[in-house]
């Protein structure tokens, strides 16, 4: 194991953890880390969810009971994934205010970028989450949210009508924010959390290569 530590991942591992982080840098990298770490634990809590959660008009309500009652800890697994969800949002609104409070997207617009865009993303997640219960609540307020998109002028009817799946919120509804919050959204939230910890890597190897 020690001649395998000399090369490869193991040498590069190394040096990354033993490296100084540039003191300017290091709150940039440990907000994105967090981020990304809290932004982990969602995927995985929302996978073993999955497992159980049948995104069905006729069953979502028995699935939920499902995995609140029958399943071991699944009580657990969703209360998790819910306090994630908002603990994600406060992080991410605090990683744009210290660059907006700090000025720290001067010379660095993508940092400020791709924040401005990873929060909407993020809100949006969660607030489709909320919406799978699907529950009497969920289904006028998708119905309103759905008002709202149709006085959008020139797109909004037609918006409104992909998100539905046709002319009245119903089980193809319930299925399109189903794909959009385990699939579509968390990739684009995905591509941009390692962009976002690329680049700050990239400045801090910068910085290294600065120094005599």
């Amino acid at each position: 194991m020690a001649a395998a530590s000399e090369f490869g991942a193991f040498q590069l591992a190394r040096r990354t953890l033993r490296a100084p982080i540039p003191h300017e840098l290091r709150g940039d990298l440990g907000m994105a880390v967090l981020v990304l770490a809290l932004f982990l634990l969602q995927v995985f809590t929302g996978i073993l969810l999955s497992l159980y959660y049948q995104p069905s008009p006729e069953t979502v309500a028995e699935s939920m009971q499902f995995i609140m009652r029958d399943v071991s800890w699944g009580w657990l697994l969703r209360g998790l994934h819910h306090w994630v969800s908002t603990g994600l949002i406060l992080v991410c609104c605090a990683h744009l205010a210290r660059a907006l409070v700090g000025a720290r997207y001067r010379g660095r617009e993508w940092f400020w970028y791709l924040g401005a865009c990873i929060l909407p993303l993020v809100v949006a997640l969660s607030f489709t989450g909320e919406l799978l219960v699907w529950d009497n609540q969920a289904y006028w307020t998708v119905r309103e949210f759905l008002g709202d998109v149709e006085t959008i002028p020139a797109v909004g009817p037609e918006l409104a009508d992909i998100v539905r799946g046709g002319s009245d919120v119903n089980a193809s509804t319930l299925s399109r924010v189903w794909t959009a919050h385990a699939l579509f959204a968390p990739w684009l939230v995905w591509m941009l959390l390692t962009a976002n910890l690329a680049l700050i890597v990239r400045d801090v190897r910068r910085a290294w290569g600065s120094k005599p």
